[in-house]
């Protein structure tokens, strides 16, 4: 436990919502830093390396210059000022936010000097200001890969007491549900914020529709959760309301 400092793409949290960091991307940066070495612990041989040090920190202790990658995010435990500002510029290289435990964000301002806000003030969309201040946490079928989506709905039929039911068809139901809890999520607190709701039209047209929308965004981004083919199907409508 302890005070951590992230830098991350989760879209619950990032202005820069994107895929998991992987241990490639974090590889490439530690490489092309030269202030970043690899640290190679007594148990690598089992549990591997994931760990930078930052040699360029003021106090050069390592405990203080330390970075790791853990569950697609790079962390630090309770960094001082000058290791949250080398994770704003790492940051920059990853398209990914700094962000602390409380919710809030860090950035450098135009001289340079590191600045922080609270999480609402945020610039994203307004849904997801909405659901990042509720304290959201990913589950069901929001949570699945996009090509964990797509292999769930393909073809096949199980056998029930009553009648053959095709299994991508109650597949894709259930996903399609997620979508409509997110979208009464959206209304919910729009209703409280007095902003416009999101409205359906001819329900079985619009369901096929948007099912075949988010069956394509999951083809062209495979490794990106279900959760962001969702976000993509609302600001689809709301740069498109005619459609």
């Amino acid at each position: 436990m302890g005070y951590d400092v992230e830098i991350t793409r989760n879209p619950l949290f990032s202005r820069k919502p994107g895929p998991k960091i992987t241990l490639d991307e974090w590889f490439d940066v530690i490489r092309r830093d030269p202030e970043l070495k690899f640290f190679i612990s007594a148990d690598a041989a089992d549990y591997g390396v994931d760990t930078a040090l930052w040699t360029a920190h003021p106090n050069g202790e390592e405990s203080a210059s330390a970075l790791w990658c853990f569950d697609g995010q790079i962390v630090a435990k309770y960094p001082d000022e000058p290791l949250i500002r080398k994770m704003v510029m790492l940051a920059a290289r990853l398209d990914a936010d700094v962000v602390g435990d409380n919710g809030e964000y860090y950035e450098l301002d135009e001289g340079g000097a590191l600045v922080s806000g609270e999480i609402e003030t945020v610039p994203a969309f307004k849904e997801q200001q909405n659901l990042i201040r509720l304290g959201s946490i990913l589950y069901g079928g929001g949570s699945a890969k996009c090509d964990v989506f797509l292999t769930r709905i393909q073809e096949a039929s199980y056998d029930s007491t009553n009648k053959i039911v095709p299994t991508a068809f109650a597949m894709k139901l259930n996903y399609y549900s997620w979508y409509l809890g997110f979208i009464t999520a959206i209304n919910e607190n729009r209703t409280k914020d007095g902003a416009s709701l999101i409205q359906f039209g001819n329900a079985a047209e619009r369901r096929a529709r948007d099912i075949d929308f988010l069956i394509a965004y999951s083809e062209k981004h495979p490794d990106q959760t279900f959760y962001h083919a969702v976000c993509a199907l609302v600001r689809h409508y709301k740069d498109n309301p005619a459609s």
